[in-house]
C-alpha cells in the first residue's frame, strides 16, 4: 500500500468517525445482522452501536437446504438462541422492521410470541413471520392471551404503530385478521400466506387505511368480502372462492391466480366493476375469460399479465379481444402453460387489430410450437408501436427447436422491434 493510498484511507476513516452516532446507527441498519455485529470490533465507540439498529432481519432460510429431519431440532434451537440473544442485547427504543425467516412451528410458540411482544414494545412498524415450510404440520398460532391483550388494549399499546404484517405458515383466522386491522390504525399492508385456519375474511370499514392486501395459498378459504376505500392493490392465489368487492375507488392493481385446475371465470364478475380504474391486472386465463374482455373496456390499464392455461389458436382470437379492450396497454406478459381444458374450435382466420401503445411483450414458457411462433408473429403484425419482444424459453424446450424458431422470427421481426431471447438460448 502506498503512502498516498494509506493517507486517503485515514482521511475516509476520520470522516466516518466524525459522524454522529444516530447517522452511524442508520448506516448499520442497512447491513445484515451478522454484518452489523461485526462492526463491534472496529473500536470502543463501535462496540455497542450495532445494538441500536432499527432493522432486525433473522434470515437463516438458506441453511435449511442442508438440514435433514434428524438435525432440524438442533438447528431450530440454534436459530431461537440467536434471536433471543440479539433481542436481549438490543438497546434501541424503536424498531422499524422485525423479520423472522426459518422453519419453526407451534412447538416454539412461547419463544415466537415473546419476540412479538418484545418488538411491539419498541413500536415496531413491520413484522414478518415467515416460518415456511413448517415441517411436521403444526403451524404457529398466536395464543388466546395475545388476542385478549389486543382487545383489552392493555399491554400491547405498541400495536398502533404497525404498518405492515406478513404471516407465512402462521395460522390465523378471519376474526384474528379483522382484530389486527381494527386495532392497527396505521396498517396499510397485509399478507397472509399458507394459513390452514383462514376460511372467511371481511375487510370492511370506511376508516380502514389498508392499501395492499394479499392472500396466498390458504386452501380452506371460502369467501372474501372487501369494502375498503383506501385499498390500492388486491392479490389472491388459491382455489376458487366467493369474492365480493365494493367501495374500492382507489383500487388499481388486481392479481387473481391459482393452480392449473383453477377456474378464474368465477372471479371475473366480482372485479368487472373495477375494470375502468385498473392500471395493472394479472389473471389465469382461458377462452372463457377472453370473452369477458370483449364486453368491457379497461381504458387505464397499462400492464397486463396472463397465464394462458389453454394455449391454442383460439387464444389468438381472445388476444384480439384483449387488445381492443385495453387501448392504452403498454406491457403484456403471457405465461404459456400446456395443460388444462381445451375450449372452442380452432380457427384459421384471426381478425387484425392495430394497437397503438403496446411497447413491450414477454412470452414466458416458450416451447417453439407452431402456436408460439404464430403468437409472436401476430404481435409483430398488430402491435404497431412494439419496441421489445422478450422470449423466456421453457426449461423443457429442445435447444435445436428453439434455435430454428428464433431464426424464423428474426427473419420476420420488424427492424423497429428488438428481439431478446432468455438465457436458455445459446447460439
Amino acid at each position: 500500500m502506498t503512502k498516498r493510498t494509506r493517507h486517503k484511507e485515514e482521511i475516509s476513516e476520520d470522516l466516518i468517525n466524525r459522524l454522529p452516532d444516530d447517522i452511524l446507527v442508520n448506516i448499520i441498519s442497512h447491513l445484515t445482522l451478522k454484518e452489523a455485529a461485526r462492526t463491534s470490533v472496529l473500536s470502543n465507540r463501535w462496540r455497542n452501536l450495532w445494538t441500536f439498529t432499527n432493522s432486525l432481519e433473522f434470515d437463516a432460510s438458506e441453511s435449511l437446504w442442508n438440514v435433514g429431519f434428524g438435525n432440524l431440532e438442533q438447528e431450530r434451537s440454534k436459530y431461537i438462541n440467536w434471536v433471543n440473544n440479539v433481542l436481549e442485547l438490543h438497546r434501541g427504543s424503536t424498531i422499524n422492521e422485525f423479520k423472522v425467516r426459518f422453519d419453526l412451528c407451534d412447538f416454539h410458540q412461547s419463544d415466537i410470541t415473546n419476540w412479538v411482544y418484545t418488538v411491539l414494545g419498541k413500536r415496531v412498524q413491520y413484522i414478518k413471520l415467515d416460518l415456511w415450510p413448517g415441517r411436521y404440520g403444526h403451524y404457529y398460532t398466536f395464543p388466546k392471551e395475545f388476542y385478549n391483550s389486543i382487545e383489552s388494549g392493555r399491554g400491547l399499546s405498541g400495536i398502533k404503530f404497525l404498518r405492515c404484517l406478513h404471516f407465512k405458515t402462521v395460522n390465523v383466522n378471519g376474526k384474528d385478521i379483522e382484530l389486527f386491522i381494527q386495532n392497527c390504525p396505521l396498517l396499510d399492508r397485509l399478507c397472509v400466506d399458507h394459513s390452514k385456519t383462514l376460511v372467511r375474511l371481511r375487510v370492511i370499514g370506511s376508516s380502514i387505511q389498508l392499501k395492499y392486501l394479499e392472500i396466498q395459498s390458504c386452501y380452506l378459504m371460502e369467501e372474501i368480502e372487501i369494502s375498503a376505500p383506501s385499498l390500492l392493490s388486491f392479490r389472491y392465489y388459491g382455489q376458487a372462492i366467493k369474492i365480493n368487492i365494493e367501495n374500492v375507488p382507489q383500487l388499481v392493481d388486481v392479481s387473481i391466480r391459482g393452480s392449473h385446475t383453477f377456474r378464474v371465470t368465477y372471479f371475473v364478475g366480482p372485479i368487472i366493476s373495477c375494470f375502468p380504474q385498473l392500471k395493472t391486472l394479472e389473471l389465469d386465463s382461458c377462452n372463457e375469460v377472453y370473452m369477458q374482455f370483449s364486453l368491457f373496456e379497461l381504458p387505464k390499464l397499462i400492464d397486463l399479465r396472463l397465464r394462458v392455461t389453454t394455449p391454442n389458436r383460439e387464444s389468438l382470437l381472445g388476444l384480439t379481444c384483449i387488445m381492443k379492450a385495453c387501448p392504452f396497454l403498454q406491457k403484456l406478459i403471457l405465461q404459456l402453460n400446456d395443460h388444462g381444458r381445451r375450449l372452442g374450435k380452432k380457427r384459421q382466420q384471426f381478425p387484425k387489430y392495430s394497437h397503438q401503445h403496446l411497447k413491450v411483450v414477454e412470452l414466458h414458457g416458450f416451447l417453439g410450437r407452431q402456436f408460439d411462433v404464430e403468437l409472436a408473429q401476430y404481435l409483430f403484425q398488430n402491435a404497431t408501436m412494439l419496441e421489445k419482444l422478450i422470449i423466456e424459453p421453457s426449461r423443457y424446450v429442445r435447444k435445436k427447436v428453439l434455435r430454428n424458431c428464433v431464426k424464423m422470427l428474426e427473419a420476420k421481426v420488424p427492424h423497429s422491434v428488438k428481439l431478446i431471447v432468455g438465457s436458455l438460448y445459446t447460439d
